[in-house]
């Protein structure tokens, strides 16, 4: 049987979707660097916040996550093709090349899970500045914006692989006890989020983007912002 009868054909040849994507983030990380913008009226650049010192590790945990690392060994790389395919492409012999030389590094990836997770109330304390930038409490629509961006990143942080190791990984039943119960309870929940991995990364990823985009247009002087709530 023909390979291309069992594996996609995006499998078989460079993905145009994904070189453009990976030229519009090398372009996007030489903006950051080049057109430096840290805040504006309280609003903090999620980019620019304090967490900036571990950016490094936030990126390698991103790269190495199971939901994009499956898209570069696949697309680019072309092996392994996908769980279910048995053969190597076209060559029968090829060995496995995921997490192997180079990318051994995927395989501290819970510990840069760690970094990420240690950042998230930078986070949430950038939208509590966002609400009292002016001694009150005023609830903006960018500051709605910040929170969807630091819920999304929350929850995608909590639905990662390792994280479910670390709840459920070395329990062997899930109803000895109260503590095991409760874990197992916990474990449920995260399964369900966990499901929904690769969806939480790529929309927490956009909202990144899309809160660095909108700060950077109200600085520019674009009326995009406006009050909900004053108390």
């Amino acid at each position: 049987m023909s390979l291309k009868k069992i594996i996609p054909p995006e499998f078989l040849e460079p993905n145009w979707r994904l070189w453009s994507f990976v030229l519009l983030i090398a372009l996007g990380i030489l903006a950051l660097f080049a057109f430096p913008m840290k805040g504006y009226d309280g609003y903090i650049d999620p980019f620019y916040s304090p967490t900036v010192v571990i950016l490094p590790l936030i990126g390698l945990f991103r790269l190495t996550c199971y939901a994009f690392r499956k898209y570069y060994h696949r697309h680019l790389f072309g092996h392994p093709p996908g769980c279910s395919v048995s053969e190597r492409l076209n060559e029968a012999k090829r060995a496995y090349s995921g997490e192997t030389g180079f990318f051994r590094v995927e395989n501290l990836h819970r510990y840069f899970m760690y970094f990420s997770a240690a950042i998230l109330p930078f986070f949430f304390y950038d939208f509590y500045l966002s609400l009292f930038w002016q001694h009150s409490l005023a609830l903006r629509f960018g500051s709605l914006f910040m929170l969807a961006d630091t819920l999304a990143v929350t929850i995608w942080v909590f639905s990662c692989h390792s994280v479910r190791h670390i709840i459920g990984g070395r329990l062997d039943c899930f109803s000895c006890t109260f503590a095991s119960r409760l874990g197992g309870s916990v474990f449920k929940f995260q399964s369900r989020l966990n499901a929904r991995h690769e969806a939480l990364a790529w929309a927490s990823l956009a909202l990144i983007i899309a809160a660095d985009l909108y700060i950077r247009a109200l600085a520019a002087g674009l009326p995009l912002d406006f009050t909900i709530l004053v108390l």
